[in-house]
């Protein structure tokens, strides 16, 4: 009995000393994976997974290690959500890591990205206790650098809405007289508005600037009396209508005439907008019964009421409605060009508008649209074109502030001004009010290609692919680019018209993923040769790393 205790108390000695030689050491880095790796921006994010693999007999039954992911780059640092683990015999709700096996865990991070992050650092800082007792567990880096390629997409390389002018070049002048007749009559009677009418038609043919149309003859009989006898009442007023307009002196205009037997729709016209006894019960009349005869007689039903007819509106629809259009022919737009530089107050809106689109430079257009925003600031496109006009010189501030103005000159939800508040918003990384924008942008051209853009700013590169469809573009390529398609992403930028610093440089990428150094090398020659600033970039970019070393490529970003 005394050995069997004895030996029992051995064993026990033996676990708690087992027990105490437990510990938590320092964490290696080789422990530790990262995807992606180097780290990469997408959807204004830095993200992604660290995988764990704690070796067998290193976490102690009772050890707790909370474990915080925090990138690290000049001027700050930012720190991810944490994850805690536990040995077998700690109680709690965390993952459970065994002593003698090990084990693998994942964890996710996310950082809101900043632009220093560029040159950052993936560490893991430790919080341990073993025993209830705090431990020191040194930190580790796991991952170097950030791959920054998707925050090239740039708003500022689509072209803004402008405001379309309502410019009509030649316009049209009406005149108008009515010769009325006596009930069943049809002979033709003078009176001043037809002389006014002969008075326009003869000015015109003195005047260069105006000519005549045509001169429009519609006939009609009232709809009392019957179909056949006001079918031939209404064709003799129109024939002795146009014989009567042939007869006058220096109206040579060519005459478009026919007639309406029974102008019912004329009837309505002015019944609706008469105070007529039964007024709602005649119109009631009219959209019930569609049958000429069964109208006319159910409206002499109404005695009272046909009576006030007979006197007050039937005797307005016999008659014949004459219509001159003169056309006035406009400025040229040599001359509209010409006082727009000298003097633009002389044009209006819509001449200034037209003259921007026209104008032999870039300086003569900007300086149309600046007079006209200055000349007719309550008109929503004036401040809307001016808008575009800063936004494409980079004055995003200013835009801004010309869109404010334009917005409170419209109560309507204009989708020039929204769009181009879409861009400002994109140019900050504002993805939702930019979103809200172009929700109410339907019918700008260049919408599809900023959904391309927005979806690259949210991460989502086929649906970008999709949206900028055959668009030539430098954020085009960048989509392709994103998605891995590095040879169409090279074929876009091959082909874009006016290239730049940015074109060259996605062109220096595409080369570098393709490990082609003569090509790198040329392209990033070309961005030094317009932005040194952004060419010696290159210097620090996780894309280029693998020839920062090499002699020509430190020469192509000089």
């Amino acid at each position: 009995m005394k050995k069997s205790l004895l030996r029992l108390g051995m064993g026990v000695a033996l676990l708690i000393a087992f027990a105490s030689c437990q510990k938590l050491g320092e964490l290696k880095p080789e422990y530790f994976t990262v995807n992606p790796n180097p780290l990469e921006v997408k959807a204004g994010k830095v993200e992604g997974t660290i995988t764990a693999t704690f070796p067998e007999k290193y976490f102690a039954e009772k050890g707790v290690v909370e474990v915080t992911p925090v990138l690290k780059y000049e001027g700050g640092e930012a720190l991810s959500e944490s994850a805690t683990y536990q040995g077998t015999k700690v109680q709690g709700n965390n993952e459970t890591i065994q002593y003698k096996a090990g084990g693998t865990v994942s964890q996710n991070f996310s950082f809101d990205f900043v632009p220093a992050m560029k040159n950052s650092t993936l560490a893991l800082r430790f919080k341990a206790t073993l025993n209830d007792k705090e431990v020191e567990i040194p930190e580790i880096e796991i991952a170097v650098g950030c791959i920054t390629t998707a925050t090239l997409a740039n708003a500022g390389e689509i072209a803004p809405a402008v405001a379309k002018a309502n410019f009509m070049r030649d316009t049209a002048e009406v005149t108008e007289a009515d010769i009325m007749f006596q009930i069943q009559q049809s002979a033709v009677k003078n009176n001043k508005d037809v002389k006014a009418l002969n008075a326009a038609a003869a000015a015109t043919a003195k005047d260069t600037l105006r000519t005549i149309q045509g001169l429009e003859v519609i006939s009609a009989a009232s709809p009392d009396g019957g179909v056949e006898l006001n079918e031939k009442l209404a064709n003799a007023r129109q024939n002795n209508t146009v014989k009567f307009l042939k007869k006058q002196k220096n109206n040579n205009a060519a005459i478009d005439a026919k007639y309406i037997a029974q102008d019912w729709e004329g009837f309505q016209k002015l019944v609706n907008e008469s105070s007529i006894q039964d007024k709602e019960l005649i119109l009631s009349v009219l959209s019930s019964y569609q049958d000429p005869a069964e109208r006319e007689a159910q409206i002499k039903n109404l005695s009272a009421a046909y009576t006030e007819l007979a006197k007050d509106i039937l005797p307005k629809l016999r008659r014949s409605h004459l219509a001159l259009t003169v056309i006035k022919a406009g400025k040229t737009d040599a001359q509209i060009l010409e006082m727009a530089k000298a003097n633009p107050d002389t044009l209006n809106v819509e001449e200034l508008m037209y003259a921007a689109t026209i104008a032999e430079n870039a300086a003569d257009a900007a300086a149309f649209t600046e007079a006209n925003a200055k000349q007719n600031p309550n008109d929503w496109r004036t401040n809307n074109n001016l808008a575009a006009l800063q936004f494409e010189n980079g004055k995003y501030a200013e835009a801004n502030a010309s869109l404010n103005a334009a917005g409170n000159n419209t109560d309507a939800e204009q989708a020039e001004i929204n769009f181009n508040n879409a861009l400002l918003a994109m140019l900050e990384n504002n993805t939702s009010d930019a979103e809200a924008f172009l929700g109410k942008a339907s019918g700008v051209e260049q919408l599809a290609e900023a959904e391309g853009l927005l979806n690259i700013q949210n991460g989502e590169y086929a649906k970008a692919i999709e949206n900028f469809g055959n668009t030539v573009s430098n954020n085009a390529a960048l989509a392709q680019l994103l998605s891995g398609n590095i040879e169409k992403a090279a074929s876009i930028l091959d082909n874009v018209a006016d290239k730049n610093a940015d074109t060259y440089y996605l062109s220096a990428i595409c080369a570098a993923r393709q490990n082609d150094l003569e090509k790198v090398c040329t392209a990033l020659k070309s961005v030094a040769g317009i932005c040194k600033e952004k060419a010696a970039g290159a210097a620090t970019d996780l894309e280029f790393a693998k020839f920062w070393l090499l002699d020509e490529f430190k020469a192509a970003i000089q």
